[in-house]
């Protein structure tokens, strides 16, 4: 089983884990760290590295960001120049994870992920609702939305 590393501004990273619980229940080989205004940047490198380490025991690392071009994702450009192998995927949301936590049941190594597939599931979550409700014939009815 390839792990799950989450890193967000904030505290995001903490709370899609925390909501992707709801789904999954307690779940195994994924963390979450959380890029703090008061933290150095050199020791979320640090914290990046150790949480590989500890998440990959052969199988690879799938390392979700909150924003391209932010922080924790140019820590992660810098990790992985620095030799450390991971797949990086950025503007994480909970249907992300929870689509990833689903591939992983089936799908052993991290390489073997389809990261274009994980984006889409990503990007087809975002719906405006009410662009949706007022595309339907019957408005009233909640089973066609979902």
């Amino acid at each position: 089983m390839f792990g799950i590393l989450l890193l967000s501004h904030g505290k995001m990273a903490e709370g899609l884990l925390d909501s992707a619980k709801l789904f999954f229940g307690e779940i195994e080989k994924i963390k979450a760290l959380c890029l703090l205004e008061s933290d150095a940047v050199e020791e979320f490198d640090k914290k990046i590295i150790e949480a590989l380490e500890e998440l990959d025991e052969g199988t690879g690392v799938i390392t979700l960001c909150d924003l391209y071009g932010g922080s924790p994702a140019n820590r992660c450009v810098y990790v992985i120049r620095a030799g450390h192998k991971m797949r990086v995927v950025t503007g994480m949301n909970l249907a992300m994870l929870i689509e990833l936590l689903g591939m992983r049941l089936s799908i052993e190594s991290a390489e073997d992920i389809d990261l274009i597939h994980l984006i889409e599931a990503a990007t087809e979550s975002i719906v405006s609702l009410n662009e949706a409700i007022a595309a339907t014939e019957n408005p009233d009815d909640e089973e066609e939305f979902f």
